[in-house]
């Protein structure tokens, strides 16, 4: 990635991040980035090209930090499982800018038949691989890979989504917050070892 796109892509995650999606314009972005106005559009395209390339960056080290913390986590599928839950909330937090832009459809299509998110899918896919074990270790019994993998990335979703909006006000610093998450997966890891009795 050449220094200026970097530089634009940088600008554009601090502004979502600070301000939120709406923020984002090419010339508050060339601004930050010390760049004319129009070097955006020649490296993005449009206001969808730089969103587009926000999410897809940030399902890369979402997918790298899931997998980091599930290869860390020992020989149980469910702690792997675990641990990747923990990663997906700890990168909302730590990536706001681009947690905010990743998951919005009006904004980003991760479906999209003509330029499908590859990193996406990777990420989604790490998700099933990791079901899929504690599936096959006996854990959740009675439900489905499917239903098991929706049920984590549910649960690790809206506590994300809660931390990184503010909702949950009580928790002041990041390590509470690492508390908090933790707190709420080992919930539904107990949860799915009781099923597997």
């Amino acid at each position: 990635m050449t220094d200026v796109r970097r530089k634009i892509l940088d600008a554009s995650v601090a502004l979502v991040e600070e301000q939120g999606v709406r923020a984002v314009s090419f010339r508050e972005v060339a601004r930050r980035a010390g760049v004319s106005h129009q070097t955006p559009y020649h490296h993005f395209g449009n206001h969808r090209g730089i969103l587009r390339a926000i999410a897809a960056e940030g399902f890369g080290k979402l997918c790298q930090d899931m997998q980091a913390a599930a290869d860390q986590a020992g020989p149980d599928p469910l702690d792997s499982l675990s641990a990747c839950g923990v990663a997906y909330a700890k990168f909302a937090k730590e990536n706001v800018g681009h947690f905010r832009v990743m998951f919005q459809k009006a904004l980003v299509d991760l479906r999209d038949d003509q330029a499908p998110i590859e990193e996406a899918a990777e990420t989604h896919g790490t998700l099933l691989q990791l079901a899929q074990a504690a599936h096959d270790a006996g854990y959740g019994s009675g439900l489905d890979v499917e239903a098991l993998a929706n049920l984590c990335w549910s649960t690790v979703h809206g506590i994300a989504v809660l931390l990184v909006e503010g909702v949950i006000t009580e928790k002041t610093n990041i390590q509470d917050h690492v508390q908090l998450i933790e707190q709420v997966v080992d919930a539904v890891d107990s949860l799915l070892r009781g099923r597997s009795r």
